[in-house]
């Protein structure tokens, strides 16, 4: 009965996508509860994307090893891990490593997800199969913020990871009735070529470059070690796309780059995920500091719904009612959507009114609707049926890597905004020592605890100007965040407006 596996294969899709968007809300919460500093609230977040990105890449050839039945109950059972220990982590470097955990999980459970649905569904049933899929996803991605928020906001931050917990137990108990009752035909093992070193080099090549965006507006672009990180991003990222050229089964195949209506896609959905990231974060972050709206988490979550509901209304949606359109001009005003909501949303400021903020969000949830709902098809139309799975899987990986990059890149404008307006301040402040570099160094970068240490040098009216400071430049990178997006999403509507000049039909 597909039913069950439906519900098993759902439930764990729904877990993880919710979790992406509850984290974001609970992020604040962390910083302060952890004393985590910038740097390393980024990479609770980045180090999820980073694990995830690499592994989904090579998760197809595990399922051909283990069983995709296997592969993805062990995939559930690694995200329990990892939330297990987010749970218990009491320092920013435990909270990372759990993250990491759940992020091999995740791999596992949409590495195979689809697979489990497409192998163990008949054939007239599986279009609806593979649209709920979509559907659970987009709706966990879509609810994540605001359960997150409520749960932030009742209980405690850590209760996100136990709702998790939960869902993916019902999972579990699910994938165990439908392994009893040998729902999920598998395939005989076979031998298979799972491309380590592709996955090896991805990794130092994306943790080197993304490692030198949030070290080096602390320690300098010219610094030594941000330096020999860039070097290391190149040879690696050079090394990388030789082997994948070489191998003869790579983990992230070139070939379909030949084919402009795949760059479309996948650049697209490189930029949707990099846009989608670097809202939820940096508004999140904006939204419920003192210094910006002071909204709780629970009504950040709720104020986001105009984007995250028409996101996935849109995603869910659109691709059936336009299943038979020119997909060139959705796509394109998808992404001119976006542009434009980002870039209206670069105002916000301390006691605006939801009334200015609400239709703005709708324009980015309708572009986002648009883009996730279409570019995949985009990119799978010119390729045959027998590449499907690893043209999917290529797409996958770009919108990972656009996860990461979304949280990082904008990281590097908001951190660059705050360290210029501290040091402008601090220069013209009459009390404290003379050399203040360290002093400046904790205000911009340090944890709540080292700010409030730093402040302790200065006189009180000299500590409130900083504060002020703090809050001009919460204010300001915000700002420099939402003009970095609205300019990659404009560049991405260009560049899918261009490739997609030949008309084609899904």
């Amino acid at each position: 009965m597909p039913v069950l596996v439906w519900s098993a294969a759902l439930l764990c899709g729904l877990a993880v996508a919710y979790n992406s968007g509850a984290v974001m809300a609970a992020s604040p919460f962390m910083k302060v509860d952890l004393d985590l500093d910038s740097n390393t609230l980024q990479w609770v977040m980045v180090s999820y994307m980073l694990v995830a990105t690499v592994l989904v890449g090579v998760m197809g050839g595990f399922a051909d090893i283990f069983g995709r039945l296997r592969l993805l109950m062990a995939g559930a059972v690694m995200f329990i891990a990892g939330s297990f220990v987010c749970i218990l982590a009491d320092s920013g470097a435990v909270l990372i490593a759990g993250r990491s955990v759940q992020a091999v999980g995740g791999a596992g459970i949409f590495g195979t997800g689809v697979a489990v649905l497409t192998v163990a569904t008949p054939q007239s049933q599986r279009a609806l199969a593979l649209g709920l899929w979509s559907a659970a996803v987009a709706l966990g991605l879509g609810v994540g913020p605001l359960i997150g928020g409520a749960l932030t906001d009742a209980i405690d931050w850590r209760a996100i990871f136990g709702f998790d917990i939960l869902l993916l137990l019902a999972g579990l108990a699910a994938c165990i009735r439908v392994a009893r009752a040998r729902l999920v035909p598998e395939e005989d093992s076979r031998p298979t070529n799972v491309d380590y070193t592709g996955a090896a080099l991805m990794m130092i090549s994306l943790g080197a470059l993304t490692f030198a965006l949030s070290r080096g507006p602390e320690n300098g672009w010219g610094s030594a070690e941000t330096i020999t990180l860039l070097i290391a991003s190149v040879v690696a990222g050079a090394a990388f796309l030789w082997r994948e050229r070489q191998a003869r089964e790579p983990m992230f195949s070139l070939r379909f780059f030949g084919r402009p209506s795949f760059v479309a896609a996948a650049a697209g959905t490189f930029i949707s995920g990099f846009g989608m990231m670097g809202l939820i974060y940096y508004f999140n972050v904006f939204v419920q500091a003192p210094g910006g709206l002071d909204y709780s988490a629970l009504a950040t979550g709720a104020a986001l719904l105009p984007c995250t509901m028409l996101f996935f209304a849109g995603s869910i949606g659109l691709p059936r009612l336009l299943s038979q359109a020119d997909l060139r001009w959705p796509t394109t005003l998808g992404l001119v959507l976006m542009t434009a909501g980002f870039w209206l949303l670069r105002d916000l400021s301390p006691g605006v009114s939801y009334n200015d903020i609400w239709w703005k969000l709708i324009l980015i949830g309708a572009g986002l609707g648009l883009t996730f709902g279409l570019l995949p098809r985009v990119g799978m139309r010119d390729l045959p049926d027998s590449e499907a799975g690893q043209g999917s899987g290529v797409i996958n990986v770009c919108l990972y890597v656009g996860f990461t990059f979304g949280i990082a890149m904008c990281g590097v404008a908001v951190t660059a905004i705050r360290h210029s307006a501290i040091k402008a301040t601090v220069a013209g402040l009459s009390s404290g020592p003379a050399e203040r570099t360290s002093l400046i160094h904790d205000l911009v970068h340090g944890s709540n605890s080292a700010v409030a240490k730093a402040l302790m040098a200065f006189s009180d009216d000299d500590s409130a100007k900083i504060k002020r400071a703090f809050n001009d430049a919460l204010e300001n990178g915000f700002e420099g965040a939402m003009i970095m997006l609205a300019l990659i999403s404009a560049a991405g509507a260009v560049l899918c407006g261009w490739l997609l000049r030949k008309p084609s039909k899904v």
